[in-house]
């Protein structure tokens, strides 16, 4: 069960530093003009908005925030057995 549990932690946490990275970092690469071309033209005209952008970064670094919250913050040790 312990390894169970080991396992879910690494895959959550490997969760929040991929993708915290990735939307804080990407809306700001220059790889975003390519992804955008492959959309409709609606959601690109959207989703290449300064304000937008800055949205996917904000959430981006509350995954990142959370990751630091969830790693830093003191446990009991009979705590969610």
């Amino acid at each position: 069960m312990k390894v169970l549990r080991f396992l879910l932690i690494v895959v959550y946490v490997g969760y929040l530093v991929h993708v915290g990275l990735m939307m804080l970092l990407l809306p700001w690469n220059a790889v975003w003009p390519l992804l955008l071309s492959r959309m409709p033209p609606q959601a690109a005209l959207v989703l290449d908005a300064p304000a937008v952008r800055g949205a996917i970064s904000g959430f981006g670094l509350l995954h990142l925030l959370l990751l630091a919250a969830e790693l830093f913050t003191p446990r009991s040790p009979g705590a969610a057995r």
